[in-house]
């Protein structure tokens, strides 16, 4: 599954570059993401991301790791896991993009998600309704950790 998601934030990008790159920080803004750990800054993670969809309540353990830098424009990931419970596994590789704008910044996310497993059986267009839900959760808590700013 492809997903593009865009959002415009009140900053300029190497403010928001600084936010994005605080994995403290940001992590707080990601829906269902917890026990986040830097192994080796701007390059290895490892977060635990929780998460209920449809009938299925998933526990996975992720690991993360940053392709490519581009330092104050671009983020490249991807991160794996699989959930114990019902044996789903996912892998998605994302993109992190900022654009400077006129009044701030255009913040994009790319990402191409693969889901095997239990998961799968509900079908792209419930997966893809509940991703839509965490951008739009990220987003307001993305706002809101600017605003505190």
């Amino acid at each position: 599954m492809q997903f593009t998601m865009s959002m415009d934030l009140p900053a300029a990008p190497d403010q928001m570059w600084g936010v994005l790159t605080d994995v403290k920080r940001i992590s707080e803004c990601i829906p269902g993401c917890e026990d986040v750990q830097e192994i080796e800054r701007l390059s290895v993670y490892k977060a635990i991301v929780k998460q209920k969809i449809g009938p299925f309540k998933l526990e996975v353990p992720a690991d993360i790791r940053v392709d490519e830098v581009m330092e104050p424009e671009r983020v490249r990931m991807h991160a794996a896991g699989s959930d114990k419970f019902t044996g789903t596994r996912l892998s998605v590789v994302m993109d992190v993009t900022l654009v400077s704008e006129e009044r701030g910044t255009k913040l994009t996310v790319d990402a191409q998600l693969e889901v095997n497993g239990r998961l799968a059986t509900l079908g792209m267009p419930m997966i893809k309704r509940r991703a839509e839900q965490n951008f739009q959760a990220f987003e307001a808590r993305l706002q809101a950790l600017l605003e505190k700013a």
